[in-house]
This record gives C-alpha cells, sequence and structure tokens, in this order.
C-alpha cells in the first residue's frame, strides 16, 4: 500500500467528508484524480467494502487510469472499488436485474450495427407505408444519412427522458409531422430490438433508469452502494442524473466533481445545467442544499499559462453557482515549489504553411535545445480538418508525431484503408473492383506498379483491344505497330477542344486527348473483367486496367512481362484471398493472408527500423495495421460465426469514432497531435494551440439537422417540449470553454498561433487571442534557420559562397560540409545524403537522352494538333506528348467526346435525325461522365442538348453529299529527306457539286479563333493536306460506288475502323477512274456557340433555335507549295533537332506547366 499523500486544506475537506452529497468545483491541475483517490482509498482503510463504493467517469480511458491509480494506491493484491463508465455500468446493471438477465442480458448493438438495422427498418416502413413519413422525406428514407437524422432524434429523446407516446405529443403540439412520424418508428424500433435481446448505447442508461423504478431493484442498488463518487460531473446528461438520483439521491453519500468552465461535450447531449443544478437537486437529508467546495491550487500550471488562462476564464459566464463559489473556484493559485515562471507565446503568421512550419521549428527546438521529449509536447486543434496537413508537415520537418487516439476511425488511416479496400475486392470483385480502385491498388504497396509503368501498360493494352475488337467509333488507339511514341494516344480531332489554336483554352481539355475516354462505360455491375461498355465505343485504359487485375491471365498473354508484373502480382494476391474465403475462412483469416502474402510487412518493418521520415511514416502505417487486425477480431468475437468481409467493412468504414487501440511496444515516443475535445484531461510540459482563427475558433453558426434533434427538449422545462435556438452568447460560450479546455494542457509552455492574411479578405486571428493578456508576435518571416540537418546543409552551403565570410570561414563550412556527406551508419546508408555535392541541383549536368524522340530510319507520326501544338510551344508539347504529362481528361473533354460521338450518329445514319432520338442516346450515356456536383451535371447535359440541337439545325441545312464520318487517315509525305507519317480524325467528309472535298471539324468549346488566325489554323490545315495527298481516296471510291461497307484490311483510311497494320496509302492508287481528289476548304462548327459569334447557355423555353457559329478555311492550291507545308517542314526539323524550346505567349495562360516553364518568372531556374 502507497502511503498517503500530502493534501492541501480543500483536498483534505473533500476526504474527510462525512457523508450525504458534496458538489467539489475542481479547475485544470488542481489534483480532482488524486483527491477522488484518496477519498476512495480512505474508506477502504476505513473498513468500507470497496464493492460498495462505486465510481463513475465519462470515458473508458478516464475509468482505466482510475482503476490503474486505485490499485496502485492500495497496494498490490489489495481489491479496490470498480470504476466504470456510465454506459458500461448501465449495462452491467441491465444484465444482473433486467428482464433477460438469464440469458446474459441484451446484447450492445456498435454504431454501424445500430445503423444497419435503422437503415433495415426503414426501407421496412417504406414498404409497408406505415408510419405515414411526410412527402418531403419520402426519397430520403432509404439513405445512411437520413437513418443518423433518425438516430440522433431517438437519442436525443433518451436523453431527455421521453419515450415514443411522449414524442408523438410533443409532435401533435407543436405541429412536427416528421417528429410524430419518427415517433411511431421509435416504438416500432425499440419492439424489434427488444425481441432480438438487443439494446443500442443511448437506450442504456434510460433502461437502467426504468429498472430503479421497481421498488426491489431499486433497494438492492441502495443497499449495494454505500457511496458514489463521480468524476466530469459537468458531462452528465438528464438522463445519467436521473439514475444517480435514484441511487443515491434522498440525502445519500454522492461526491461529484466537476468543473463548469470545461464542459465541451454540449454535442454529445451534456448539460452543464446538471453540475451547476446540482446543490438543489441532490439536497441534503435535513433538506438543505448540497455543500459546494472548491480546490484552488493548481499543481499543473507555472505561474505564466495559469494566469493567462485565468483571462480567458474570467468572460466565461457564471449563472446557476452563487458568486463565492465560482471566485473561489476560478481564483486558482499555483502550488508552492512551481518550477520556474513559464512562458506564454502568441504568434501569428503569413500563411497556413508558415505557421505550421514554425511549429515543427519550435518542436524541435524544444527538443534538441530544451532537452523535453517528443511525448512531453502536443499540438492541438479546433477540429479534426487540419490534423492531416499538419501531421505531414511535421513528419516532413523530422518531428516524430502520432494522430491522438480516437482521432482519426482505423479505417481512415491509409494503410488499414489499403487494406480494406483490397480485402473488399477479392470478396466481391464484380461490385468492388472498379476502374479507379484498381488504379489505385496497383499503385499502392500492394501492386507496386509506378504511374509511367501503369501509362506504359494501359497504351499496350489499348493498341491490343483495338486490334482484337471492331468498333465503328471513333478511337485514339494506334493500329500501326511502327507510329511513334510521341503521336500514338494523340489523332487529330479526337476530343476536339483542349485548347484552340490561337492559345484560348476552350473546355479545360487538350483537342488531341485520348479518344479511348470516348463515351464513357456505364457500370458494368455483374462483368468481373470490367470489359462490358457501350457498343460502339472503345475501353479506356483505365477499364482495360480493371480487366487485367481481375483476368490477368487473359488478358496479360501478349503484354511484355516487365509491364504486366505488377498486375501479376495483385491479381495472384486477390486471387489468394479470396481463395480462402471461398474456403470459409474467416475475415480475420483472409485479412492476414492478404497482409502477410504481400511482402509489405517486412517492407515496412525496415523502413522503420531504418528511421527518418520514412520511418516514422512506416510506424504509423504498421499501428495501423495492429489497430485495424484488432478491430477485425473485436467484431469476430461479438459478431460470432458468418459475420463476412462486407459486414466488417461497412462497420469498420461507418465508425465515427476510434477504438481503444495499443500501439505497438517499443514505438518511439512521439508529439501529440490531436483535437481539443480529445485533449481533455491530459498534459504536456510544451503545448501549441494552433489555427485559432476568426471563424474557426470561435465557430459561431447554429448546428440544425434535418429533423431537428437539437431543439427536442424535456416538457418539463417549460417550454412544451421544445428547446429554442441557442443564442451568440450560449455559442462563443461553448467556444471560449473549447479554448480554455485547451490552454489548460501545457504544464510549462504555451503557444498559440494563428493565421494573420496580409490582405483584408484574407484569414484573420480570433478575438480569443487578445484575451490572453498577451502581446501578439506577428511573425513576417523566418528569422533563424531551420534545425534539422537540411536546415543545416543549406546554411553551411550558403556560407561556402557569402563573399562577404572569410576564407577561414568558407573554408570550415566546406570541410563540415564533407564530414556531414560522409556520415553514414552500419549498413554503409548516407545519414545526411543532402550534404553531398551530387544532389545539389546547381551541380547536376543537364541531362540528354540516348534514345532519341524519333527513330532515325522510322517515320514521324504527326497529326493537326500536334502541328499546332509544336508551333504554339515546343516545350509544352514534348511535355504533354513525349513525357505524357498532361493533365488528366476532364468533364469537358467527356462533353466533348459525347457530341461527336453523337454527331457522328447522325451523319453515318445510324441514328435519325431528331431531337428525341438524340435525347434518349444522351441520357444513355451522360450518367456516366463524372462531375463534381449535380448542379454541374445538370448545367453541361442542358448545354450538350443545345449543342446538340444546333448541330441538327446545321445538319438540316446543308446541301452537300456526306461521304463519311469519323474518319480515320494516314498518309506517308516526304518533308526535308524524312517520311511523315500524317495522322488524323476528320468529323465529316463532304462532297460539293464540282466534286470538291469539304472536311469539317465540329468543336464544343467555347473560344474559336481570330479570322486571320483560320486561314492558318494547322488543324484544318492538316486536313486538306491529306485530301491533297490521297488519304482519303479509298473513302471517295467507296462513296462513288454506292458503298459504305467497311473496307477491307488493306484499306488506308476508312470510316470508324483504324488502318491495318503497316499499310500506308500509295496516292492515287485507288482512285481508279474517279479524278484526284481535290481540296474545297474546311470549317469548323462551334456547336457551343450561336451564329453571330456569342457563347451562350441554355436557351428560354419560347426563345427560337439559332444555327451553330461556321467558320470556313479556304481550300489549299492542289500545286505549289503553301502555307501548310512551311508548318509540317518546322514540326519535323524541330522534333529531328530535338530542339524543344518554350515560346511566351498567349497560350501561356492557359497551360498547365507554367510552374515549371523556364520562360515564366515562377519557373526560373534558381540556380545558374
Amino acid at each position: 500500500m502507497v502511503s498517503p499523500i500530502v493534501l492541501d486544506a480543500a483536498q483534505a475537506e473533500v476526504v474527510g467528508h462525512a457523508g450525504g452529497p458534496l458538489l467539489v468545483l475542481a479547475g485544470p491541475g488542481t489534483g480532482k484524480t488524486t483527491t477522488l483517490v484518496e477519498a476512495v482509498a480512505r474508506r477502504v482503510e476505513a473498513g468500507a467494502d470497496p464493492a460498495s463504493l462505486l465510481v463513475l467517469t465519462f470515458s473508458r480511458r478516464a475509468a482505466r487510469h482510475l482503476r490503474e491509480r486505485l490499485a496502485i494506491r492500495l497496494g498490490a493484491g489489495a481489491v479496490g472499488p470498480a470504476a466504470w463508465t456510465f454506459h458500461a455500468w448501465c449495462l452491467a446493471l441491465l444484465r444482473v436485474y433486467g428482464a433477460d438477465s438469464a440469458s446474459g442480458g441484451p446484447r450492445l448493438l456498435s454504431g454501424p450495427e445500430q445503423d444497419a438495422r435503422l437503415r433495415d427498418l426503414l426501407e421496412g416502413s417504406r414498404e409497408i407505408g406505415r408510419p405515414a413519413w411526410p412527402d418531403a422525406l419520402a426519397g430520403a428514407l432509404g439513405t445512411r444519412g437520413f437513418a443518423e437524422e433518425v438516430r440522433m432524434l431517438m437519442a436525443r429523446a433518451r436523453e431527455v427522458g421521453v419515450d415514443p407516446p411522449a414524442l408523438a405529443r410533443i409532435a401533435r403540439r407543436v405541429g412536427r409531422a416528421d417528429w410524430r412520424a419518427v415517433a411511431e418508428f421509435y416504438g416500432d424500433y425499440l419492439d424489434a430490438l427488444g425481441a432480438e435481446g438487443a439494446i443500442d448505447y443511448a437506450d442504456l442508461v434510460h433502461s437502467a433508469a426504468n429498472l430503479t423504478a421497481q421498488q426491489p431493484v431499486l433497494a438492492s442498488l441502495r443497499q449495494r452502494y454505500q457511496a458514489v463518487f463521480v468524476d466530469e460531473y459537468q458531462d452528465t446528461d438528464p438522463a445519467q442524473e436521473r439514475l444517480l438520483a435514484a441511487v443515491a439521491g434522498g440525502g445519500g453519500d454522492l461526491v461529484v466533481f466537476g468543473d463548469p468552465d470545461q464542459a465541451i461535450y454540449a454535442f454529445r447531449g451534456a448539460q452543464v445545467r446538471g453540475l451547476l443544478d446540482f446543490p438543489a437537486r441532490f439536497p441534503s437529508r435535513d433538506g438543505s442544499p448540497a455543500p459546494v467546495t472548491a480546490l484552488r491550487r493548481c499543481r499543473r500550471m507555472a505561474p505564466a499559462p495559469l494566469a493567462a488562462s485565468r483571462r480567458v476564464a474570467a468572460r466565461l459566464p457564471s449563472a446557476g453557482l452563487p458568486v463565492r463559489y465560482v471566485r473561489a473556484h476560478r481564483d486558482l493559485v499555483p502550488a508552492d515549489g512551481a518550477a520556474g515562471p513559464g512562458q506564454v507565446s502568441v504568434r501569428t503568421y503569413p500563411t497556413a504553411g508558415a505557421e505550421a512550419e514554425a511549429i515543427a521549428d519550435l518542436l524541435r527546438r524544444e527538443h534538441l535545445e530544451n532537452g523535453v521529449g517528443w511525448a512531453d509536447m502536443a499540438v492541438l486543434v479546433r477540429s479534426t480538418a487540419g490534423l492531416g496537413v499538419l501531421r505531414r508537415v511535421l513528419t516532413a520537418s523530422g518531428v516524430p508525431v502520432s494522430v491522438g487516439g480516437g482521432e482519426l476511425p482505423v479505417a481512415r488511416e491509409p494503410a488499414a484503408e489499403l487494406l480494406l479496400t483490397a480485402l473488399r475486392c477479392a470478396d466481391d470483385p464484380s461490385r468492388h473492383l472498379t476502374p479507379e480502385t484498381a488504379r489505385a491498388l496497383l499503385t499502392s504497396p500492394l501492386g507496386g506498379a509506378d504511374p509511367a509503368g501503369l501509362r506504359a501498360l494501359g497504351r499496350e493494352l489499348r493498341a491490343l483491344d483495338a486490334a482484337t475488337t471492331a468498333s465503328p467509333a471513333r478511337t485514339d488507339v494506334p493500329a500501326q505497330d511502327d507510329v511513334p511514341a510521341q503521336d500514338a494516344a494523340a489523332d487529330d480531332g479526337s476530343a476536339d477542344d483542349g485548347s484552340a489554336d490561337d492559345g484560348s483554352a476552350d473546355d479545360g481539355s487538350a483537342d488531341d486527348a485520348p479518344a479511348q475516354d470516348d463515351v464513357p462505360s456505364p457500370d458494368d455491375g455483374d462483368d468481373p473483367a470490367g470489359t462490358a461498355r457501350m457498343p460502339g465505343t472503345p475501353a479506356s485504359s483505365a477499364e482495360l486496367l480493371r480487366a487485367a487485375v481481375a483476368d490477368p491471365q487473359r488478358m496479360l498473354l501478349m503484354v511484355p512481362d516487365e509491364l504486366a508484373a505488377p498486375v501479376h502480382r495483385l491479381g495472384q494476391l486477390l486471387r489468394t484471398v479470396r481463395a480462402e474465403l471461398r474456403r470459409g475462412g474467416a475475415p480475420e483469416d483472409a485479412l492476414w493472408t492478404l497482409w502477410s502474402a504481400s511482402g509489405w510487412g517486412p517492407r515496412l518493418e525496415r523502413a522503420s527500423a531504418a528511421g527518418g521520415a520514412a520511418g516514422r511514416s512506416a510506424d504509423r502505417d504498421l499501428d495501423a495495421v495492429v489497430a485495424l487486425f484488432d478491430a477485425v477480431e473485436r467484431l469476430g468475437e461479438r459478431r460470432g460465426p458468418g459475420f463476412g468481409v462486407a459486414s466488417v467493412v461497412s462497420e469498420l468504414t461507418h465508425q465515427q469514432i476510434a477504438p481503444d487501440t495499443e500501439t505497438r511496444a517499443g514505438r518511439p515516443a512521439t508529439v501529440r497531435l490531436l483535437t481539443a475535445h480529445r485533449s481533455k484531461g491530459l498534459e504536456w510540459q510544451v503545448v501549441v494551440v494552433c489555427g485559432v482563427q476568426d471563424g474557426v475558433w470561435p465557430d459561431l453558426r447554429q448546428r440544425h439537422s434535418l429533423l431537428g434533434a437539437e431543439q427536442l427538449d424535456a416538457p418539463h422545462r417549460g417550454g412544451g417540449g421544445v428547446r429554442p435556438p441557442r443564442t451568440r452568447d450560449e455559442l462563443l460560450a461553448d467556444e471560449r470553454r473549447l479554448f480554455y479546455v485547451a490552454l489548460t494542457r501545457a504544464r510549462r509552455r504555451l503557444v498559440v498561433t494563428a493565421v494573420d492574411g496580409a490582405d483584408d479578405d484574407g484569414e484573420q486571428p480570433s478575438r480569443f487571442l487578445d484575451e490572453l493578456g498577451v502581446q501578439v508576435e506577428k511573425v513576417r518571416s523566418r528569422s533563424v534557420r531551420p534545425l534539422t540537418l537540411v536546415g543545416l546543409v543549406a546554411a553551411l552551403r550558403r556560407l561556402t559562397v557569402d563573399p562577404d565570410a572569410s576564407a577561414a570561414m568558407r573554408s570550415a563550412a566546406a570541410v563540415r560540409l564533407a564530414a556531414l556527406a560522409a556520415a553514414g551508419d552500419g549498413a554503409g546508408r548516407a545519414l545526411v545524403p543532402a550534404a553531398h555535392p551530387n544532389r545539389w541541383w546547381g551541380l547536376v549536368d543537364v541531362t540528354s537522352s540516348s534514345v532519341p524522340v524519333v527513330a532515325p530510319d522510322g517515320p514521324i507520326a504527326l497529326s493537326g494538333s500536334s502541328l499546332s501544338g509544336l508551333a504554339t510551344c515546343g516545350l509544352r508539347w514534348f511535355l504533354e506528348h513525349e513525357a505524357q504529362a498532361a493533365e488528366p481528361a476532364s468533364a469537358a473533354q467527356g462533353f466533348g467526346k459525347v457530341v461527336h460521338a453523337l454527331a457522328d450518329e447522325v451523319s453515318s445514319g445510324r441514328t435519325p435525325a431528331r431531337m428525341d432520338a438524340l435525347d434518349a442516346r444522351l441520357d444513355l450515356v451522360w450518367r456516366q461522365l463524372e462531375f463534381d456536383s449535380r448542379w454541374r451535371s445538370e448545367q453541361e447535359r442542358s448545354a450538350a442538348r443545345e449543342a446538340l440541337r444546333r448541330f441538327l439545325d446545321w445538319h438540316a441545312a446543308r446541301r452537300r453529299e456526306v461521304v463519311a464520318s469519323e474518319v480515320r487517315f494516314a498518309c506517308d509525305i516526304e518533308v526535308a529527306g524524312r517520311v511523315v507519317r500524317l495522322r488524323g480524325f476528320i468529323d465529316r467528309v463532304e462532297l460539293d457539286d464540282d466534286g470538291r472535298v469539304h472536311v469539317v471539324d465540329f468543336k464544343t468549346g467555347r473560344a474559336a479563333p481570330s479570322r486571320r488566325d483560320l486561314q492558318t489554323h494547322a488543324q484544318l490545315g492538316s486536313y486538306q493536306l491529306a485530301v491533297r495527298e490521297g488519304a482519303l481516296d479509298r473513302v471517295l471510291d467507296e462513296a462513288a460506288a454506292g458503298s459504305r461497307a467497311a473496307p477491307d484490311p488493306g484499306s488506308v483510311a476508312d470510316s470508324g475502323s483504324a488502318p491495318d497494320s503497316g499499310s500506308v496509302s500509295d496516292p492515287g492508287s485507288a482512285a481508279g477512274s474517279r479524278p484526284p481528289a481535290v481540296p474545297g476548304g474546311a470549317e469548323l462548327v462551334h456547336l457551343r456557340r450561336d451564329a453571330g459569334g456569342e457563347s451562350l447557355g441554355p436557351r428560354l423555353p419560347d426563345e427560337q433555335p439559332a444555327p451553330p457559329e461556321v467558320q470556313a478555311q479556304e481550300a489549299l492550291p492542289t500545286d505549289g507549295r503553301v502555307w501548310i507545308d512551311d508548318l509540317v517542314e518546322d514540326a519535323v526539323r524541330t522534333i529531328t533537332s530535338e530542339s524543344f524550346r518554350p515560346t511566351p505567349g498567349d497560350a501561356c495562360t492557359m497551360c498547365s506547366f507554367r510552374r515549371s516553364c523556364p520562360a515564366r518568372p515562377e519557373g526560373e531556374q534558381v540556380i545558374d
């Protein structure tokens, strides 16, 4: 047994309390837990039966801590009283005294279980039409969000003691049809759970309180518990108060500890009113109010942090308690022998990034200069929104950090989320293995593919797909094996409007973007390989990758091993896990198979042992995996056999609070990163409270829910069951309490930070900063170098070239750099690789590839888009086409591709030229496009319909003969001694009465070239050049013969099919008796612009339709050198010389490579 500690007078008064109710006001660090433990221990030492002493608190962590403290205080072998959470104690009561106690008591539903049960019952209520839900809610009944709303209202009803009939009465009184429906549903819900022998979390306390209405139960409880101690009483709700009143009311021995200034859980139903009303609610046996005492000596905080916290506490409301008690409670004094005055700093920074970097530097300096352990420091934030960014910055700065337990549910940890995703895909690939998921798994540690390799694999799969699948829709999959890579994924006109030739972007897509994503495929559902798609459309690389993961043996038969290896590895892993499940393996067994067979674990362990930023990341991943296995195992134990993968994943992914789990043994100490709510009850030497911004802290927004659970109140409180909205002052008081809790976690040093933007509309610091009574330090620049090895290297490098430094200083800096570069660990790994000159950007030689962009003896593939791109900016063309660094396809590209595909169907006669027919086709494919929001999808859907209406107006007015649409062409021409393969797509080919060939290109962007630029429009010029060089002769011959059948495999150009591999046009060879083709001109038809040049949105209902804007390019001469010949020659010269230089101009405004472009200020070299 540990000897009793020395108590101050206030503590001794509590410990010596003779009996009856007592309210102890205990501020932060005043020894509340010590006093409670000592009071209980003294009673045990005086002969009280430990089982007769009930100790209650509000979290599992606090209950565990109390049990440990009591065990230490009473000594080894002593039987101490149990410390319970309210809900654990109530469950125990139901199992002992409840109606089904003989069978072990009710089964407690977890949150996800309750959610699933609620949704099932709601779906059933919709099917049977009872209760009568308001029409406005009928469509929401099957959603998870509505189930959560119903759950919150039922939980609120339990908290305030309102049963289903009472809720129905309140609903009728205040005219709430939604509450009346919930009341009826609530009764059915309780009946269903009762029949199953189950109970939910919210009903535990209410059901236990109902037991006390039974006189035998109440008598037994009062006889059993001679004294009750309650910690954190400010966090009680009305139902818990009712239970305590039954067990320990009437003057019973009830000692409660609380702090009204730390009442921060109102959002969970806690009401500080319970603490303020305690003296009247729990009178002594003689009827007088319960006595109140206060602990006044703060043993936690140094004088400076304590004084700052007192200034904030002084602004909190104090209504409900006599002034003398409030003054005694808030006028805390530091304990004798405080180790120094402590320190309080308030700092603002210009940006959130600067704030995070400064916090990292502060923590490192405390650790390295002042010897503060990592585990003795914490960073607190208002909400979880800022945790991810802070963790990344701190980790990158060399600060070992862990997100506080419970901040991130286990399924939201990246490592656990990855394993759950793979487990779900193995269990049911037809449902869960989507193209996006397949790509994510392939590039994850389970697949190990790199993005470049994945792009190369996608191109390979598209080429194979094109060679084996006949498709009448346009496609950019090259059919010729000898087509060079720079144009393999970009035939002209495929997406059409990525950027106008004048450099201005039309719709955010590239006009030579790959067309393999033309009309997106519908959700195939039952197609495990993911190959189902709308007839006439090619498969995208994402779809083909998905199919390869689902069936690698079939899909990768002809793919090189080096490209296929990650897919084989992932596919085999998923098949192994699937086999385990098919043999009847439990989810935890399948998860272990996934983890052990992946080889990821040993890699993480090696990274963890190596240390550094990668080691800390590996530690975090390993902890997440341990927590995941613990969670899955607990679920299996609770649910028993038959609990499948779908149920496990559903439970874990819908958890809002992480379970209590232990981290791996031997894990290094870390800085804690957590929310202010989670910090309650904890303390550290150094605490940083960051992100204290106006509008964030305090957050004074009213919290409204769909069903208004926050408005329900007990009928006896005077509002008829409805609580008025919370006032702004009440919300401000809540936020200030939370801020106060965060401040009072610091023992020695407290730092409060915020962002103070330079602009008037930038982020502004919170009013709370001024309440601390400390001068705000506005930090505008980094005053000292970062206290990291990288920062040291930078400072030494700077010194070696500093002209103001002496030669001796420069030489000493160089010597130290050399020593750092040579430092290594036992395994020969460099400890400071940044110190070695071969890692310095300014000394790295400019590299050049030994592989030419174009094979010297091969053809140079060019399209109209390439000609335009090379003329506009050679560097941009190289980055987009050679480096494959173009931005991914956007919804704007999808818009253009859908409109093009439907225009082709009308032009080719496959779909009638009627708006109703196009509407039906549009509806079929539109849902497959992805948009950021529903309103954006609807807006673009209306714009697509208008574009198609303009097309029909234009199509109906045409008088030329339509020869073909969506024509792929390829022809070889000789330019500057090299063979140029001119390739592309032509949207529509027409013949006029004179037999001249006209080409049409549809545009769906909002911009159009100027009249001057139109006459040298590269895309139209390349089409006319193709006509002049005979690339369309085969198509024209078929038209002359009256046939639109697909050409034989020797065809050079055809409508909707790729040329046969290796086939090249021999100009004029197919013309027969037809005279050579003569270009008649080319047109741009702007389907998103009305004639007159206006880019408009949807028309009003009574507005007359208008034709599209049409821009015509003059016909190319049939002989002599013209501008398009010069453009092609310039492109050939640029490619063969590999001189891809940046060209500043108007196109720079929409270029995605501006930040890295040497011709732009933001992309200039920092070292010459």
